[in-house]
Order: structure tokens, then sequence, then C-alpha cells
């Protein structure tokens, strides 16, 4: 034992208050053994640097996955496309946009509307790509559910700046770039803009994943849990998905989403499955097990690259991911259209009915969808 410090016991003669001359006589060789060798402690300076450094660091990674989060759970809410080609023509201007979510949200929370597309890859040869998957997103002020609402593509549409056509093709038309990589961007603008012509919805983001990049969403994630209510055999592999729930692959996944020539109602009928696809897809991206732990995000993120395009329109990421994850817990309600075969001239152009989609696309507006959907419960996706 060092000699700078002694072992005292009470059993020494000291008083009962501890003030005895054994006490005093302990404390001042304590006071000086500190003195001692109080220089020979190391400098707190740069560790306290270190310790403010490390906590820099670990917010800025907590950052980065919240921002990665918004990207998750936009991606929660995107169907798997298609394969189509059409002509191309020039981008357009860029849509004017609604006011950013935070200068609304001042009082109660507002009601919030989104757009996701699924396009296909391209065939190589166009430089672009349509858009085989058009899905509307409203979340209520209430933050109760997500509504989802998909749009045929085949719905003849007033593409802004190119006429009449079917909406899948406004992506194509924004997207074309001759010689060139499609623009993800200019197609998602455009077709941002045919919608909001078409329903009068102006949108707080829009989310656009390819084909490829939802595949690769769904096997970073592991997996994504898919319930049917009937089989479904695949056109294009012959593989067969029987009634009931299925963890899938991104291969299976995009197999499955692809679906619609055996299908009762065609297309009608895969617009439903996407929808079924979506919900337990933002399930996944926004469990806690992916959306806060940075080194998930970064796999899966990373994983994406090129293949998504997120606009935000003002509306931050930490705001975004917030409602998203707010309502993810609770169950979807898709909406689809009454089915009918493709009509119209050479095309088999697809039309909405006229009271039904205008009292729908005025029920966003209005924020009054669960009334919309207790009125018409035919049109509810089981």
């Amino acid at each position: 034992m060092s000699d700078d410090i002694r072992v005292f016991d009470d059993s020494s003669g000291s008083d009962e208050s501890g003030t005895g001359p054994d006490a005093r006589l302990v404390e001042e060789e304590l006071r000086a053994a500190f003195a001692r060798y109080e220089p020979l402690a190391p400098d707190a300076g740069p560790l306290r640097a270190a310790i403010d450094r490390r906590v820099v660091r670990r917010r800025q990674r907590r950052r980065v996955a919240q921002v990665a989060g918004v990207a998750l759970a936009m991606l929660g809410v995107l169907a798997v496309p298609t394969f189509g080609r059409t002509v191309g023509v020039p981008p357009v201007p860029e849509l004017a946009a609604p006011p950013p979510l935070a200068a609304r949200s001042a009082g109660p929370a507002a009601p919030l509307d989104f757009l996701v597309l699924g396009v296909d890859g391209g065939d190589g040869r166009s430089n672009g790509h349509r858009a085989d998957t058009v899905l509307l997103v409203h979340v209520p002020a209430d933050r109760s559910r997500l509504y989802l609402v998909s749009l045929p593509r085949d719905l003849g549409v007033e593409v802004p700046g190119h006429g009449f056509g079917k909406l899948a093709s406004a992506f194509y038309l924004g997207s074309h770039r001759p010689g060139s990589r499609p623009d993800l961007a200019g197609g998602t603008m455009l077709t941002e803009r045919t919608v909001t012509a078409l329903t009068g919805i102006r949108f707080d983001a829009t989310a656009t994943l390819t084909y490829a990049g939802l595949r690769q969403l769904t096997d970073a994630l592991g997996g994504v849990r898919v319930c049917l209510p009937r089989q479904v055999r695949s056109h294009h592999t012959a593989r067969v998905f029987p009634a009931g729930c299925h963890r899938l692959d991104g291969a299976a996944a995009q197999d499955l989403l692809r679906q619609r020539y055996h299908l009762d109602q065609g297309a009608h009928d895969r617009d439903r499955n996407g929808q079924r696809f979506v919900e337990a897809l933002l399930h996944e991206v926004t469990d806690p097990a992916n959306g806060f732990n940075p080194v998930r995000v970064a796999e899966i993120v990373g994983a994406l690259g090129r293949n998504l395009v997120l606009s935000l329109h003002g509306t931050t990421p930490l705001e975004l991911f917030g409602t998203l994850r707010t309502v993810a817990a609770a169950d979807a309600v898709g909406i689809g259209w009454t089915y009918h075969p493709d009509r119209g001239p050479g095309g088999g152009i697809e039309s909405l009915d006229p009271a039904q989609s205008r009292s729908l696309f005025e029920a966003f507006g209005r924020d009054t969808l669960a009334e919309w959907v207790d009125r018409h419960p035919e049109r509810v996706t089981p």
C-alpha cells in the first residue's frame, strides 16, 4: 500500500464528530498526496474536444438517418411498373408548388397530398420511361391513415403542351432525351402537371422510382410481406402466387406487380395488388429497425442510386418523415375505379366516371375522404 494514503479506523481513538487529531491528520495527508500527483494528471482540454467532436458526428449521423428516412418513407408508397413506349417531345417548365408545410403548420396539422410514380427502365432505344403506376396519396389532417388512389395508366388525359394521350405517356414525353439518358426529373415534372390538370390537386411532394430501383429496395429490406385475396399466376414466368400472405423478394415482387392478363379485371386488379404491396412496403420502411438505423438506411439508400427522384416542394425532410411515420401504423385505404373494358379509338384509352371522379378529387381538397369512402364502400380495395 502506498505510504501517501493510510487506512483510517474509527476505533483508533477519534471522537464521534470525526474531527479528532487522527481525522485531521488523515485529511492533511490526503491533501498533500493530491497536491503532489495533480501535475501528473493529463490535460482535460483534448479529452473535452474529442467528446465534443464525437457528439457533433453523432448528431450529423442522426440527421443523415432522418433525411434518408424521408426517402424510404416516400418509397413506401411505390408500386412496380411494366414496359411500354411512345413518341417523345421537348420538356416543360416546372410546376408552381403548394406552400411549404412549415408555412402551414403554425396552427392545426394540415392535410397532405403526395404523388408517387413507378416507371419502367426504358427499352434501351427510346431514351425515355413511361409511368405505369400513378398513385395519389392523401394524409388527412387528423393523421388517422393513408388513402391510396391509383389512376389507370391507360387513362385518356390532356398532357400540357402535348395534346390528348394516355396518362402513362406523359412521363415519357417529359423524360425522353434523344442520344442521352432519360431525364427522370423532366418526366416527373410533366406527369405531375398532367395529374394536377386532371384532378385539381396540388402536391406537397412527388416521388419517382424506377423498375430496377423498387426491386433493389425490396431486396435491401429483406423482402416485403404481401397478402393476396386470391391466387395470381404470372403470365411472364408461370410463377404461381397462392392466396394468402407471402414474403416476396425483389424479383418476385416485380413479377407479381406486373400481372394483369390472368386477372378478372386486368390492369385494375393489378393496381389493387399494387396498393396491397404499397401498404406492406410502407410498414417495412417506417419500421424503426430500418428508418432509425443509420447502417440500414445507408444500405437501402445506396441500393437506389439514380433510380430515385424525390421532390419535396418546400416540405422539410423531418416534417415529411415524421408525418409518414405517424400514419404508417394504421391500415391504409386503397381506392379503385369501376372496371370496364378499355375503349377509345384505336388505342384502348380508358375514361373515369365524371360524377364519381369529380366528387373523389374534391374530397382530396376538402379533406373528406373518410366520408367519401363511407358513401362508396364498393370502391375500397379489400
